[in-house]
């Protein structure tokens, strides 16, 4: 490869500087057009701290911001600091006996300088500076692309029918390049499309090394999971748990990069993940481990470390639902007077009125809204409020299709002063076409969905009003993905939380509510089967659950299943910020379920139970608000009746509540002090 001399080097600085609208070179630009040298000596030796160069670069990019459209000077001057680097690079260049300064002299006169914007970014994402910097002066880039030559062998437990994919294997082969070999014990399960897999070490002696778990994702997601483990995770873990030692694994030549968790303490073991787990066992003494083991081990530095938090539901929980809309791009000349302008800032129920209006082929505008992520597959630019770890930055997302993300680049967290585009979907169709799915023996379009001799509330008519209440709750540092398939369990019971991809400070009660939508959806009803009939049987006892009813069922698996459930209601009591208002986690559950029907992985019968779970849950939440004007149906509707009518139909609260009258424990769970007039 020809040397890369300064002069190219300033060609990419001008267009950095000239496409962020800048319009002058500063460290920053420098840095940029070093990383973007493909197989170049910057992006060499950051590789070796596990970060990739478009990671690096869109982390610059956010930090330094786009500037102005309106031009103020004349020309493209050196900031100061860019000139004191520049000099210090031309220093380097005359010791080596040459004229002119190269691609080495740069980088190195950047990391030495050690105080620009660049090496600020670099040390935020982890990097160590001196050990760059000595790299900088030693390391010499190769152009060797293949993985090393490592033999990959399968244990009895992984399914031979679900092949690796090459990429995958390359990945996995630079994770373990200093072994001779690997055995893939087992394929752990999740939601998501990342590879999660029980790796185990083996020595050229043929002696084994502890097993690892080792996830292979986009380099992005991975990366954004190691930022999220070192600033929620790391201080906070029991010594029994999943570990990241080592960088990540990140070649500029893949999309890909990985990483493994190291399971401390227990060594010599080949883990699985609870989905597995029940799949194989049943449900039966899991809530005993869950109250044990998981919350025992893990809530005194996660969910007990809890404070105050009065916020708005959507703050905590909009970004679960589907995007509010899915715009095809419009050119700029399209726009008209009457197209609805969705600004950053906003008024949120100005918003709602205008949301509830659009219709397909209606034109919007956007303004202010920030890049999520540049889907180049899908060739789908995915936006929202905000950018950062905090579930409010990713509230009211918005998905534009269209755009040619090749032509014009869009970086994470680039703040988008104006796109046009017509609406192809709401939030409301992408629910409704959801529940359509589910092949309903009922109407979608009631506000009130059949359960049995009852009914509870239809969620998609409910889930706007859930998002604006307030709650007074608690924020604890949470998982953020809590589900049966990122919990391991060993042989002796002990058990360790994996994938830390969204973790951060949140809802304290979002991560039981997320974990009992997984062992409704994903453990109970795929034991039994997929019908309505029993999705509805399966509510009765969640009725029974929330107030305190006493279980009974001839059917085992339905009697554990239940016992797991209320072990993690156990938990949830524990975390309420006030014991006496379940509406706090009434409400998360809603969503939580409501967020559910809309996953591929979960079964139909599952999908179903979601459906009218949140709708139970929207009933719960809605008690305290129940006055004789919103039990009355209109002439036309057959539904509950006023509370203290001598002639009732079907009373929803009757049915899902029997003998409520002398069960004022049941009030209590709810949240209310009495029914409404406080006669029924």
């Amino acid at each position: 490869m020809p040397a890369i001399t300064l002069r190219d080097i300033l060609i990419n600085a001008r267009q950095e500087t000239v496409q962020m609208r800048h319009f002058y070179i500063g460290v920053e630009h420098l840095f940029i057009a070093l990383l973007q040298i493909q197989g170049g000596l910057a992006s060499s030796i950051l590789q070796g701290q596990g970060l990739t160069p478009d990671y690096v670069i869109e982390a610059i990019r956010r930090k330094a911001g786009r500037g102005s459209p309106q031009r103020l000077w004349v020309g493209i001057p050196d900031t100061p600091r860019a000139v004191l680097v520049l000099d210090i690079a031309k220093e380097f260049a005359l010791e080596a006996g040459r004229d002119e300064a190269g691609e080495r002299d740069l980088l190195r006169a950047i990391l030495e300088e050690n105080d620009n914007l660049a090496t600020r970014t670099l040390r935020t994402l982890g990097a160590d500076i001196a050990a760059l910097t000595e790299a900088a002066r030693v390391y010499t880039p190769t152009t060797e692309a293949q993985p090393p030559d490592l033999a990959v062998s399968f244990g009895a437990a992984f399914d031979r029918s679900e092949a690796i994919e090459r990429e995958h294997l390359f990945i996995l082969r630079r994770m373990f390049a200093s072994y001779p070999k690997i055995r893939i014990e087992r394929r752990l399960t999740g939601f998501r499309k990342a590879l999660i897999l029980v790796v185990t070490p083996i020595q050229a002696d043929e002696r084994e090394a502890a097993s690892v778990v080792a996830k292979i994702d986009l380099a992005d997601n991975i990366l954004d999971e190691v930022q999220r483990y070192e600033q929620h995770v790391k201080s906070a873990l029991p010594l029994q748990a999943a570990r990241l030692e080592d960088p990540p694994t990140a070649p500029e030549v893949s999309e890909l990069a990985g990483i493994k968790y190291t399971l401390v303490a227990n060594s010599g073991i080949t883990p699985q993940d609870l989905r597995n787990r029940v799949r194989d066992q049943g449900l039966d003494g899991l809530g005993r481990l869950l109250k044990q083991e998981l919350y025992a081990r893990f809530s005194k530095n996660w969910w007990h470390q809890n404070r105050l938090f009065r916020f708005q539901v959507w703050m905590e929980y909009d970004w679960l639902l589907p995007p509010i809309l899915i715009l095809d791009a419009a050119d700029e000349s399209e726009s008209s007077r009457n197209a609805c302008v969705l600004h950053i800032p906003f008024n949120r129920a100005r918003v709602k009125t205008r949301l509830k209006e659009l219709e397909f082929g209606d034109t919007v505008i956007l303004e202010n809204f920030v890049v999520q992520r540049a889907d180049h597959h899908t060739n789908v630019l995915k936006l929202a409020i905000g950018y950062g770890d905090e579930a409010d930055k990713r509230a009211y997302k918005v998905d534009v299709r269209g755009l040619n993300l090749t032509k014009g680049h869009f970086y994470r967290g680039e703040v988008i002063e104006r796109l046009v585009g017509r609406v192809w979907k709401t939030r409301h169709d992408i629910l409704v076409e959801s529940a359509l799915s589910l092949q309903p023996d009922f109407d979608l379009r009631g506000r009130w969905i059949p359960s049995g001799k009852s009914r509870v509330l239809n969620p998609l008519n409910t889930y706007d009003d859930l998002l604006d209440r307030h709650i007074n709750g608690s924020q604890s540092k949470i998982h953020g993905d809590l589900h049966l398939g990122n919990v391991l369990i060993g042989p002796n019971g002990s058990m360790w939380l994996i994938d830390f991809g969204h973790t951060r400070d949140g809802h304290t009660l979002f991560d039981w509510a997320s974990f009992e939508v997984s062992i409704l959806g994903d453990a109970v009803m795929p034991s039994l089967d997929e019908s309505w009939d029993t999705a509805r049987l399966i509510l009765q006892y969640i009725v029974a659950l929330n107030t305190r009813t006493p279980i009974s069922s001839s059917d085992s698996r339905i009697r554990v299943a239940m016992e797991t459930i209320e072990a993690i209601r156990d938990i949830v009591q524990e975390c309420l910020t006030d014991e006496t208002r379940w509406d706090e986690y009434y409400t998360a559950l809603a969503l939580c379920a409501l967020r559910a029907i809309t996953w591929d992985t979960m079964s139909l019968g599952g999908r179903r139970l979601m459906f009218l779970l949140a709708g139970l849950m929207a009933l719960e939440v809605n008690y305290a608000a129940l006055v004789p004007e919103t039990l009355t149906p209109s002439p036309d509707e057959d539904g509950p009746i006023s509370p203290g009518t001598s002639t009732p139909k079907t009373d929803v609260i009757d049915d899902l509540t029997p003998d409520h009258q002398s069960r004022p424990d049941i009030l209590k769970r709810r949240g209310i002090d009495s029914w409404p007039d406080d006669k029924h």
